[in-house]
Parts: structure tokens; sequence; C-alpha cells
């Protein structure tokens, strides 16, 4: 095995001159204007749960702060957890009830059109010096938006403003405008023109650290429906746009020979010099794979499946880091290097970091183009793709028995054959990067 201070409502009002940020500081919330429209949202969408806070952080009684004040001016810059697994739990079924998340489900199924798409020339932003998933996410923004009609070009943070653009698109604010050079991008004038393309789970400090941003934007964009109905109850612009199969992905598309590649190295030479052209799914040497980052959740049951999985081929790798994953940092932080694992695997392990079943439609997307067949524990619904139908969903508990029976059964493998080219048919024919391109097109039209 490889292994209660009263705070004005500014959510919803254009900021007066006299609050543009000067600098990044004011725009992290290091200002009383700013605290105050984070605070709003967190009030509006139910997000903090003040009794939890104050239960995990004694030093904020001593303070004589009101719990959301201390957060908002001090926790929030501090990584601090602001919410509770009853609080998400009781959000998530209100919002999987309400109308916003109806809005947003329905918008998938109307394919939008855009007048013109031309006009459009976005210039797609993301920083050098994050996660190596955050370039993927802006290659595939920017694929999708040269498909859709418009011209587009990644940049990152090293960039100068350039009046060529009719709009900017910010991958990972949450790390483009922190680190290196992206803090002088931090200005109001930028952010406020902006759309802001959200990745992070709303329960998680990055997304918190994202906040003080994605509120002042012209428009946002996330990958989760559910995170787009939570936006909207708090009156943010927001559309999910879900980056999917394009040809100018190359790394996927035309993958590489890198049988020789270190990654590889304690891997049998049928890892080694498999050819993932091989149509057949039951040729693939790896059975299980997983590849993500480390958690306590995700630790105990990994644990928990040693046995199952030492007795099958399993490439698992759950990274321990607390900086970005870049070459600098991981073999493993290359779109070559993930497209040669999941080419050569016959199942891709889903399983969240937290209790909270978020939709990881990055690593499912990737697989379903990969035709690698995903398992993954239970997850909150998507519009396009079911579970039995595209991918497995199982408890955890019950995860090696499935991942057995797929990998190493003559039935399991001829289920698996179906549910994979079902998945990559849907993919390419219902959630490709153009699709993806012309609803953000169409969003940022609307903004403009």
């Amino acid at each position: 095995m490889n292994f209660r201070f009263k705070l004005p409502d500014l959510l919803n009002r254009a900021p007066a001159k006299s609050e543009a940020a000067p600098d990044a500081r004011a725009l992290r919330a290091e200002s009383d204007a700013l605290a105050g429209v984070v605070a709003a949202f967190l009030g509006k969408t139910g997000l903090f749960d003040r009794e939890a806070y104050s239960r995990a952080y004694p030093d904020i009684a001593k303070s004589g702060l009101d719990p959301l004040h201390h957060y908002v001016r001090f926790g929030i810059h501090a990584g601090r957890n602001f919410t509770s697994q009853q609080t998400i739990a009781r959000l998530w079924r209100e919002v999987l009830r309400g109308e916003d998340y109806k809005q947003a489900i329905a918008e998938i199924h109307r394919p939008p059109s855009v007048a013109n798409p031309e006009r459009f020339r976005v210039g797609v932003y993301v920083s050098s010096k994050g996660n190596f998933f955050m370039a993927e996410i802006a290659a595939l923004i920017a694929a999708g938006l040269e498909e859709a009609g418009a011209v587009s070009r990644v940049l990152d943070e090293t960039a100068s403003p350039s009046a060529d653009f009719t709009h900017n698109v910010v991958v990972a604010p949450h790390e483009f405008f922190v680190l290196g050079d992206g803090r002088r991008w931090a200005n109001e004038q930028f952010v406020s023109r902006a759309t802001l393309f959200s990745t992070e789970q709303l329960q998680t400090q990055w997304f918190a650290r994202s906040l003080p941003f994605l509120l002042r934007a012209r428009l946002v964009a996330d990958l989760n429906h559910q995170s787009v109905a939570i936006l909207r109850r708090a009156g943010v612009n927001a559309a999910c746009v879900q980056p999917g199969h394009s040809q100018r992905f190359t790394a996927f598309t035309a993958p590489k020979d890198l049988s020789a590649h270190s990654v590889f190295a304690g891997c049998s030479s049928a890892v080694r010099n498999h050819d993932p052209s091989s149509p057949r799914f039951a040729d693939r040497p790896l059975d299980v794979a997983f590849m993500g980052q480390s958690s306590p959740r995700r630790d105990e049951w990994l644990g928990a499946y040693a046995s199952t999985f030492a007795k099958l081929q399993a490439f698992i790798y759950c990274a321990r880091t607390t900086a970005p994953l870049s070459v600098e940092t991981s073999p493993m932080a290359s779109s070559d290097v993930s497209a040669a694992i999941l080419g050569r695997t016959k199942v891709l392990l889903n399983l969240h970091r937290d209790e909270y079943a978020y939709f990881e439609w990055w690593r499912v997307m990737q697989a379903f183009w990969m035709k690698a067949v995903v398992v993954s524990e239970p997850c909150f619904p998507h519009p396009l793709f079911k579970p039995g139908v595209h991918f497995f969903e199982e408890a955890p508990r019950h995860i090696p028995d499935l991942v057995n029976w797929l990998a190493t059964t003559p039935e399991g493998q001829a289920k698996a054959e179906e549910v994979r080219a079902r998945a990559f048919d849907d993919l390419v024919g219902e959630a490709s990067a153009r699709a993806a391109g012309m609803r953000l097109l169409a969003a940022m039209g609307a903004a403009s």
C-alpha cells in the first residue's frame, strides 16, 4: 500500500467613497466598515454560532466583547472556528428546502444565452503561490470562456493591471489577495469591479478569510450549488459555475508518459508501465486511490480501511501540510501527475474532510474525466450527477467492501464499466468547460 454589539446592515448598500480601502488591511476586515459587512453576512446566513465560539475560546469572555464583534475583528484573522456541526446541519436543511436553492438548481438545466460573447475580454487571475489546483481551475475557466466565444488570459499576481480587459475573474481570493504581491490588488477599485471565484467550503477558516473580498465583489462564482444558495440568501450576487471537460486542458486530454516519475517509485512495474489509453476498466493496475489533504476524520477512516486495502493495489496520498501544495513542496502538485494516477486507477475514493456532506466537485469531476469510478460517502445532491448512475455512494463503514467488489469481481467490474461510461459522457455533454464559460459570461453580463 503506497501510502451583541449592533452592527449596521452594510451588506446591501454600495460603499461610500470615504470607505474606499486604501490598502490590503482594510479589505481584510481590519476596518469598522468591513467588519460590519462581514458581521451582517454571518448574521443573515446564520453561519456564526455565538455559543460554540464562546465555549471554544475562553479569552472572549475576558475581552468584554460581543462574540460576533470579537470574531470579525480578531478571530477571523487567527483562523478560529466560527460555527458548529449543529449550526451547519440546520442551515443545510433550510437551504435544501428554500427557494434560493431551487433557483440555483433550475439554472443549471437552462443553458444560458449570451449575446456577442466576443465582446468579453476576461483576465483570469490566480496566485502563483497558492495551491496548484487553483491554477487548474483558472486554466479551465479560461478554456471555457474561450470555447464560449470570449477572449481570456490567465495571469498571476505579478501582472500589471490592464485596461484591455472588460472583466476580471479572481480564483481563490483567500489566496490571491493575501499571498506575495497579491496584496497590491486588494484595493477597492479592483475588488469592487471583479468577479471572485470562491472555492472553499463555507464552514472553513479559508472561506471566512475570503469574506471581506467576496462581499465587495460585483459577482461571486462558486463551485457548489448549496453555497450559492446561502450567498444569495444574504443578498450576495452569486452564480454556480463548475468548470468541466475541455480539450484545451491537455494534461488530461493528452496525458504524458510519467512511468519514470518519482511518484510511482514504490509501485510495481505493472503500475509504472501501464498504458493509460488501455480502454478496459479491469486492466487498470491500481484498484483504489485516495488523494487529498489530511484531516482527523480522513485519517481515522483510512486507518480503518488499511486491512482491506492492504490486499489490493492501493495508492493513498493523504498530505499533512500547513502551506499551499506546490511543485516546491510536493511531487503530487501537478496536473500531469493527477492524470497519470487517475488513468491507472479503477476506483477513486472520496472522503469528506469533516462531517459536512459537501459535493467535492473538483475531485469527482477529474475522476469522471479520466474514467475512474468514484466511490463516495453520502454527499449533498447534485442536479446532474446521481449516485448509482454516475458514481457510487456508500456509508463509510461499508466502503471497503464496495471497493473490493468493484475492483476485483467480474460483476463489480461490469457495473463499474457502465457507471464510468455514463459519468464521462454526461461530463462532456452537459458539464463541459464551455457550459461553465457560458454560465459565467451570462452572470458577468447581467452584473455589469
